[in-house]
């Protein structure tokens, strides 16, 4: 009897470990599968939505602080000599910087309401058969910005004909998010170059700015 109750006892256990055993190995080809598989697809189709979202949160902030059409005159002094020949561009800092600061802070607040969406996959799309694409239930996965977004600005100085230069003043923006996947977390950087204001200048554009970085510096500075 004792020998009979061992042997149940002995084969209960071997059960048990066969069990065990055939849920570690379900548990790491999961893993497997979805790290080698299942990531990347989302890691892809995630990066695409980020950016478009990113693109239009950006986008959204210029035109909610950019709604003057004389812009450039608030930002930059052109300084002309007597026989009107232009010697200095004056960087106007206070409303530069306040420009920087608005659309800036305007962009991460978008960002931020967009993020609480995430990004939704359908199940079919994550099993990476081209005819199961859209379809299913959508599987959702958790997106948040990271930090501030960072602002910088450049210039450019175009011909538009003769004794006449084209000014553009861009403003780049700088943003970090990160997505959160089933095994991990990956992070998303996007950068958006945006025209805020430009003007024709009729004048002589001296090679102190129109050869150099000098006014990007200027205007970086109070950024």
């Amino acid at each position: 009897m004792q020998i009979k109750k061992l042997r149940k006892r002995l084969s209960k256990k071997r059960k048990l470990i066969l069990v065990f055993s055939i849920l570690l190995i379900i548990f790491i080809f999961t893993l497997v599968f979805f790290n080698s598989y299942v990531n990347p697809i989302i890691i892809t189709i995630s990066e695409a939505s980020v950016k478009t979202m990113s693109t239009k949160a950006v986008n959204g902030a210029v035109q909610t602080v950019i709604n003057n059409t004389d812009l450039y005159d608030e930002l930059i002094d052109i300084m002309v000599d007597d026989q009107g020949n232009i010697t200095m561009f004056q960087v106007k800092s206070v409303q530069i910087n306040k420009l920087s600061k608005d659309i800036s802070r305007t962009a991460q607040q978008n960002l931020e309401l967009a993020s609480t969406e995430g990004v939704s996959i359908p199940l079919g799309t994550l099993s990476g058969v081209s005819l199961l694409v859209g379809v299913g239930p959508e599987m959702k996965f958790h997106i948040s910005p990271i930090g501030n977004i960072q602002s910088s600005f450049s210039s450019e100085f175009t011909s538009a004909g003769i004794n006449q230069t084209n000014h553009r003043i861009y403003l780049t923006l700088d943003t970090t998010i990160s997505i959160v996947l089933p095994t991990s977390t990956c992070t998303v950087n996007t950068r958006s170059h945006i025209l805020i204001c430009e003007s024709i200048i009729i004048g002589k554009v001296p090679d102190t700015y129109l050869n150099s970085t000098s006014l990007d510096e200027m205007l970086n500075l109070v950024s």
